[in-house]
């Protein structure tokens, strides 16, 4: 029966293999929608209380989740974070079946406890590991951004303005493989063509068990106005759908110190479709084929954009790419399940030239008297453009 067993280490105390003693876990990574700030993630572990088992996770180690598929070589680094707190449950008599309760978050919600006071923030594309580098109670990596951040003292919550950094650069945060909190920018967004999910299992296809379809209000997902106020100035951008169903405003703090008009304009346009479906999936590992678990869980440490196909009552088979915004995890003895939140692809919505999916310089190349650029085999016509575009074909 295909399965996905995980274990978990202490490695604080030398990766101790503490998995013997844990009886369940659940964990979440991931925010409701891609307009939800990262306010962090935790995990549960419930494990036997009895004979000293306690020093085996004590406040403040460092606990790592590791799964394998059924049949898989891959052991995957899937949640890593500090424990917070342990709750007991002491049974009466010899207390055998005593239990603790150990709560572990994540590096974002450790941030959520540490605050800049009169902090020097110097550097304008790699802030979120400068603030890394300050606090050692986190654990943070950043690959540069292109949009330059304000510079200078804070005092603020450093989850806070991490947060405001992602509301300008539109990232994500991730435990990497290495188990880290990572933040990607949209750039850096791709496709998983190694499985699919849909109503059916097979050897490349997830089968879910439960799906909800969500649209307009309901999936916090939908306004036509949105609000950045940027490091010296507040930017307001209307939708096209402004007159068609009034003001629905999304505000947000950035911390570009440029460019604040264009994010929200980039809001505005991109969350102003009331027909877009956010999926709320659930499903079993036991229901699934080995070779598509196996895919399944070599996919979580490194989220893509997946293929999703469901069918909707006495309709028609609709697909699409689909981000999985939040994840979470609930194992026992028995099964795992796992609950997605995926957000449309239209969401990220950014002109990359040369991705497959986002690119915009696709179809048949033109050719002609004009000057003409080769892009990635590709030959392409500024005959027809406008104000220098080079994409005028």
């Amino acid at each position: 029966m295909p399965k996905l067993t995980f274990q978990i280490l202490n490695v604080t105390q030398s990766n101790l293999d503490i998995t013997q003693y844990v009886q369940s876990l659940n964990f979440t990574i991931g925010r409701p929608s891609p307009l939800s700030p990262y306010s962090g993630n935790s995990a549960t572990i419930t494990m036997f209380s009895y004979g000293g088992t306690e020093s085996l996770a004590t406040v403040n180690d460092e606990i790592l989740f590791k799964a394998i598929a059924t049949g898989s070589a891959f052991n995957n680094n899937l949640f890593r974070g500090k424990i917070a707190s342990r709750n007991y449950s002491d049974e009466p008599g010899t207390g055998l079946n005593s239990t603790m309760t150990v709560l572990i978050n994540d590096s974002m919600l450790q941030a959520g406890m540490l605050n800049l006071i009169s902090q020097s923030l110097v550097q304008t594309t790699t802030q979120i590991q400068e603030i890394d580098n300050l606090y050692p109670q986190i654990s943070l990596s950043t690959a540069t951004t292109q949009v330059e951040m304000s510079t200078g003292t804070f005092t603020v919550n450093a989850n806070q303005r991490i947060n405001e950094i992602i509301a300008g650069d539109r990232g994500q945060l991730r435990n990497n493989t290495l188990a880290n909190t990572l933040y990607q920018r949209p750039e850096a967004f791709t496709v998983t063509t190694t499985f699919t999910i849909g109503p059916t299992t097979s050897v490349t296809q997830i089968a879910y068990q439960d799906l909800f379809r969500v649209e307009a209000a309901s999936n916090s997902l939908f306004y036509t106005q949105a609000t950045v106020t940027g490091s010296a100035s507040t930017e307001t951008k209307s939708s096209a759908a402004l007159a068609t169903y009034g003001t629905r405003t999304f505000t947000a703090t950035t911390a570009q110190s440029q460019l604040v008009g264009e994010t929200a304009e980039w809001y505005a346009n991109a969350f102003s479709d009331p027909y877009a479906k956010q999926l709320l999936l659930s499903f079993s590992d036991i229901a699934q084929t080995t070779d598509a678990l196996q895919l399944f869980n070599a996919f979580l440490p490194a989220t893509k954009f997946v293929q999703v196909s469901y069918t909707p009552p006495g309709g028609v088979s609709e697909t699409g790419y689909y981000w999985p915004e939040q994840i979470t995890v609930n194992a026992t003895i028995s099964q795992t399940t796992i609950d997605l939140v995926m957000t449309p692809i239209t969401y990220y919505a950014n002109f990359i030239l040369n991705d497959a999916v986002f690119g915009v310089l696709g179809g048949s190349p033109v050719y002609d008297s004009g000057i003409d650029y080769d892009e990635i085999g590709y030959t392409y016509d500024d005959s027809t453009a406008e104000q220098g575009n080079r994409l005028g074909v």
